[in-house]
């Protein structure tokens, strides 16, 4: 480092100078002297004073902290909006018609013949087998095996182990498991369980004592009235329809939508780029500036501005102006072309062909069978009807409820193939079951498919270890097994079977069967043929347009302000402290009075400071 020497010492190095010579000049012309002896002939006489100051002088270097800057560059963030530009999509609703086929029902009347059936008694003879059974008791012999045991022994001789421990050390290999977590979506099948009551049927036998009645004949005379019959022709009117075809124009409601355009006022912002300027402040700079104080010139014996020193002062320079690019957004209003539809219904008669039945009366002969009751007397067999009790088994048909869990899920009606529901509301047997899409709970128009299956998506936690193998040595004891060989009878049963004769009684039925002869009434149904006039539905198929609403998506564009961080680097001026050193003259002997250089001294010091 430089050291710089300021300008007050030079001065006082000058002054120094010019005394010494003027002493020099002034010595020859006076002569010398011991002592001054007034301060006022001290300061005109450059001898009296030299005589009067003798001072030695030195120059001392000080340490002195100083202020220094310097320009460093920074990085500095700015918040800059940019234009993003995204598709939308809003949801229109548009409505549309489709042809939708009814079925309605039309009544008519119908002529149709209907059977009767009139049932009438008829003597008819049957056989029957009577079963007799018979029970005697027979001798029989059988062979049986009676187990018999005895105890024998035998000798086992086994080996007995003796365990003996020793402790040794080994290296154990350990692995240490630290617990990861993953969050995994599992799209899993799933059946819904629903109890179920069912009526079953089980075949139970019963013994039933069963009335049989016996008819017996006896002979008796009665009068009778027995019926003729005769054919009688009789006129009928009846009623009878004919078809009548008509048109008739029915009134038809159909809903139109129409395009509406109206204005909308769409307000966006515009970016523009537009060039600033801006000024930059000038660099400060330490400059020496000369310091001035008056002083008293002992020569012109006048005031005179003396350079005292100088001083270190921050200028600053010239400002510096720039230009950038600044970004604004300018706000414009646009009118937009907006479409709505609007419903309207439109009337219209449509022509529709009607079919009516028109009665009208057609006269007939009709023959008619009338029956005339005559009398007559004649013998006749009367049978009387014995009644007995006899004992069947009789098998019949109990119901009993079980509840079973079907398994399955709720699934459109319509989706099922055809299937109906069966007496418990349950679907079974439907070929695509697992194929339908099915929910977990009931609602309007769904139905319980047996075999259903349904769709969830659940989210379950997996917990991952990572695996960490570590080695530390481990006691471990070692057994060794010393074999000792031991002898013991061991007893054992031994069984054996001994064949024994054994007599006894045992039942033996025999059934034997009877024929019996029996006369019964059995009844005959005779069936005749009677007009009737019948009124049923007749399906009609009608076609009706119903509207129904689709949801469209239409995409727009918007453009939307992003607010961008962008870095630059800027100039900025830091201040920082050197340690500077600087010099300064000292007196190093005392002055027996201060005269006009020690005052100089002490001024140049003073302003220096």
């Amino acid at each position: 480092m430089k050291i710089r020497v300021p300008a007050p010492l030079a001065l006082a190095v000058l002054a120094l100078f010019g005394a010494a010579n003027s002493h020099a000049g002034l010595g020859g012309a006076t002569g010398s002297s011991s002592t001054c002896n007034t301060v006022g002939d001290a300061q005109v006489n450059v001898s009296a004073c030299e005589s009067q100051v003798k001072a030695n002088y030195k120059v001392v270097y000080d340490s002195v902290t100083e202020k220094r800057f310097k320009v460093c560059y920074e990085t500095v963030k700015e918040v800059v909006f940019k234009p993003v530009t995204k598709t939308c999509y809003r949801d229109e609703v548009k409505t549309c018609y489709r042809q939708v086929r009814e079925t309605q029902y039309q009544t008519i009347q119908q002529t149709v013949c209907r059977p009767v059936v009139q049932t009438v008694m008829k003597a008819v003879c049957y056989t029957t087998c009577k079963p007799v059974r018979e029970t005697h008791m027979e001798k029989r012999y059988e062979t049986v095996c009676r187990p018999v045991e005895e105890i024998c022994y035998r000798d086992c001789a086994y080996t007995v182990c003796r365990q003996v421990q020793e402790t040794c050390f080994k290296e154990c290999t350990y692995t240490v498991c630290r617990p990861v977590c993953e969050v995994h979506s599992k799209t899993e099948h799933y059946q819904v369980c629903k109890t179920v009551c069912e009526t079953h049927y089980r075949e139970q036998c019963e013994v039933v004592c069963r009335p049989v009645c016996e008819t017996h004949f006896r002979t008796e005379c009665r009068t009778s009235c027995k019926p003729v019959c005769e054919t009688v022709m009789r006129i009928q009117c009846r009623t009878a329809y004919k078809d009548c075809t008509s048109t008739v124009y029915q009134t038809k409601i159909q809903n139109v939508c129409e395009p509406i355009c109206t204005m909308k006022t769409v307000t966006r912002r515009i970016p523009e780029t537009r060039c600033e300027t801006y000024t930059i402040p000038g660099s400060l700079k330490l400059v020496c500036v000369p310091q001035y104080k008056t002083a008293f010139d002992p020569c012109t014996c006048q005031m005179v501005q003396k350079q005292c020193g100088t001083k270190l002062c921050l200028l600053r320079g010239c400002p510096e102006t720039r230009t950038r690019q600044v970004c604004t957004h300018r706000t414009v209003c646009e009118q937009v072309p907006c479409t709505t539809y609007r419903q309207r219904q439109i009337c219209t008669k449509v022509p529709v062909t009607v079919c009516n039945k028109v009665p009208y009366t057609v006269t007939e002969r009709v023959p008619m069978q009338v029956t005339k009751m005559v009398k007559e007397t004649h013998t006749v067999q009367v049978p009387y009807t014995t009644t007995r009790m006899v004992k069947d088994i009789v098998k019949k048909q109990v119901p009993y409820t079980v509840k079973r869990v079907v398994k399955g899920s709720y699934c459109d009606g319509k989706n099922c193939g055809g299937a109906q529901p069966g007496p418990n509301g349950i679907v079974s047997g439907c070929a695509h079951a697992r194929s339908l899409k099915g929910a977990d709970t009931d609602a309007p128009g769904r139905v319980f498919v047996e075999g259903g299956v349904c769709l969830r998506t659940t989210q379950h936690q997996t917990i991952k270890m990572v695996r960490e193998t570590h080695v530390k040595k481990m006691p471990y004891t070692v057994t060794r097994n010393v074999l000792e060989t031991v002898c013991q009878r061991v007893p054992y049963k031994v069984t054996k079977m001994v064949s024994t004769v054994v007599e006894k009684m045992v039942p033996v039925t025999t059934c034997k069967l009877v024929h019996e002869t029996h006369i019964k009434q059995v009844p005959t149904k005779v069936c005749t043929t009677v007009q009737e006039v019948v009124c049923k539905q007749v399906p009609i198929c009608v076609t009706k347009s119903v509207p129904y609403t689709v949801t469209m998506k239409v995409p727009f564009t918007v453009t939307e302000c992003v607010q961008t961080t962008e870095c630059r680097r800027v100039p900025v001026v830091k201040e920082y402290e050197v340690q500077v050193k600087k010099p300064r003259v000292v007196c190093t002997e005392e002055c027996a009075k201060p005269g006009l250089l020690d005052k100089l001294f002490l001024k140049l010091k003073a302003g220096h400071k």
